[in-house]
């Protein structure tokens, strides 16, 4: 996992190096493959523990980041409360 993370910590670099709204798109762009590799590897019926699950790590992810990169302790908790399907 260092070798992703650092591929991804290399991949936010550079957006932040071309400035302007770089950096958002990199996150957006990296949300939309997080998104789609949890539609992989997990079935319709485990979707809404799989995003609650995705999601709560996310939380804990900022938490930490939050630590690192700019002093700040705390929790950030994160809730999903509602799941709905369309198009079928």
């Amino acid at each position: 996992m260092k070798e992703q993370l650092a591929v991804l910590n290399r991949w936010l670099e550079e957006a932040q190096e071309q400035g302007g709204t770089a950096a958002q798109d990199h996150l957006k762009a990296v949300a939309r493959i997080l998104g789609s590799h949890v539609a992989q590897v997990s079935s319709s019926d485990a979707m809404p523990e799989m995003l609650t699950s995705t999601i709560d790590e996310m939380g804990k992810g900022v938490s930490a980041g939050m630590l690192m990169h700019h002093g700040q302790a705390g929790r950030l908790a994160v809730q999903m409360f509602s799941m709905s399907r369309g198009g079928r």
